[in-house]
């Protein structure tokens, strides 16, 4: 080999060399913006299961809420059906007094 041919080979090393740092410039590059990238969606991410965790606290507590508003139905309509009852009782009692006066009645005249 020359030293011709030796510079000619040299020169060509030289002008990949050039090439090869800037490819790894521009691959250096992808990596950081794929890096923030991976970073933005890992706060996205974790912003969104703060969210869920929240939205989960607050249908346990409206379950839980729900639950007792069932029971104090419930409770509702055991006293309205009571107190139906002691209606229906007092008005069975109002209807035979009312009959007992309007026989009382009939007998007088």
């Amino acid at each position: 080999m020359n030293l011709d041919e030796l510079a000619q080979r040299v020169a060509t090393l030289e002008a990949e060399v050039g090439v090869l740092r800037q490819e790894a410039a521009a691959a250096r590059a992808l990596a950081s913006g794929a890096d923030r990238d991976v970073a933005d969606y890992r706060a996205e991410l974790r912003g969104h299961t703060r969210t869920l965790n929240a939205l989960r606290e607050t249908q346990l507590e409206q379950g839980q809420a729900i639950t007792g508003l069932g029971e104090k139905v419930d409770q509702l309509t055991a006293t309205v059906g009571h107190l139906r009852d002691q209606h229906g009782a007092h008005l069975t009692e109002i209807v035979g007094l009312l009959n007992r006066l309007i026989d009382r009645d009939g007998q007088q005249e």
